[in-house]
């Protein structure tokens, strides 16, 4: 019975998928052609079978089956009735590139959701009654719940006890402060060092770099203690400086790797003439070598504050003081003080993560550029 259902299941996708991928076909086609009449008729019949799709319920498999099906007729009703000339292999040549860039849009769509559905259920849930949550957590919100967010900042005030937060403001500022001076530390001190090892020679570099290589090699919980002693021994224990001073030493053997691998690809040229205009070493990684690899400085800076916005281990070792707390050490104390309330814990979750979506959907370019440009030859 099972293995019936799974085939059922399949089906079901399929046809969704094929009927998906005609009306994409046909849609492209008309607004081609500019035949409005059945680029109406597309449009309405797409949209109130993506309505009846999305009222389809779990258990039931029978409708996304019947919405398939109506949507593949009127695919085939709409190419039966417009009129094709003969010998058109213009116009077929085009159609099949819109079937082919359908297919492929489809697959990344379907990626797209997938990736996205997480954050889409958190949000969602955060919306929801605390007793709505576990009865069924693929439903709507019913009512819609949007007190929970009031209640979180209210929580968040008074969570330290005497010492306030500005509902939640101090959290947010020490985690802004860690994150820019670590993330500013990082490209300087990367920079720098992917810099003497691309374009500088000196004794020892190649052997030098690959002992740096060796060091990603190893797990941080190796240098999890000897880091808290010398820390300890400096006095920097409750304090912010462990948690940004570091990257001010180029810590980091990926991040110097990939700059190394994007300043090779940097013609000579370039650093020839400013030799020749009597420029120094360091002026020459100033003007002319950094502006040259700003989309890998951006994929880093990206990469960066994710990593430093949702750092939990680093405060939770070196930060015993409330009114030093970051934001994801706040979220633990949140959840230890809020531990049923799971609407308002995800609307915390929200929250937080909230930024760092914004920031990826704005940067986004210039980290695809950085990542894909990375150790391309001139």
């Amino acid at each position: 019975m099972k293995g019936l259902e799974a085939f059922l299941s399949l089906g079901i996708a399929a046809a969704c998928y094929g009927a998906a991928w005609a009306w994409l076909v046909m849609l492209a086609d008309a607004w081609r052609r500019r035949h409005w009449a059945g680029l109406g008729v597309l449009l309405a019949v797409g949209g109130a079978v993506a309505g009846f799709a999305l009222r389809t319920s779990v258990g039931y498999p029978a409708k996304p089956v019947v919405a398939s099906a109506v949507a593949l007729a009127v695919a085939g009703f709409y190419y039966l009735l417009v009129p094709r000339a003969q010998g058109d292999w213009k116009r077929q040549k085009l159609r099949r590139e819109d079937g082919r860039q359908a297919a492929l849009h489809l697959v990344l769509l379907t990626g797209c959701v997938l990736f996205a559905l997480p954050y889409i259920w958190m949000v969602l849930t955060s919306l929801k009654p605390d007793n709505a949550i576990f009865r069924n957590p693929t439903a709507l919100p019913d009512p819609w719940m949007w007190s929970n967010y009031p209640k979180t900042f209210s929580f968040l005030e008074v969570a330290l006890g005497r010492v306030r937060t500005g509902f939640g403001s101090l959290f947010v500022a020490n985690t802004l402060q860690v994150t820019a001076l670590s993330m500013v530390g990082m490209l300087l001190s990367n920079s720098m060092a992917a810099y003497s090892f691309a374009r500088l020679r000196w004794p020892g570099r190649d052997v030098l770099f690959m002992v740096l290589l060796g060091t990603m090699m190893l797990p941080g919980a190796v240098t999890m203690i000897p880091r808290f002693l010398i820390f300890k021994e400096l006095g920097w224990v409750d304090t912010l400086l462990p948690l940004w001073v570091p990257s001010f030493f180029a810590v980091s053997g990926f991040n110097i790797f990939m700059l190394r691998q994007f300043l090779l690809g940097i013609p000579t040229d370039l650093e020839d003439a400013a030799k020749i205009d009597g420029c120094s070493y360091l002026t020459i990684y100033w003007r002319v070598m950094l502006p040259l690899i700003k989309p890998a400085l951006a994929a880093l800076a990206i990469l960066h504050f994710l990593a430093e916005w949702n750092d939990f281990m680093g405060p939770l070792i070196y930060l015993s003081s409330p009114e030093k707390m970051t934001g994801s050490y706040a979220l633990r104390l949140f959840q230890s003080a809020n531990g049923g309330e799971w609407a308002l814990l995800l609307a915390a979750a929200t929250l937080w993560t909230l930024p760092v979506v914004l920031l990826f959907f704005f940067a986004q370019r210039a980290f695809i550029q950085g990542i894909a440009l990375t150790g391309m030859k001139n």
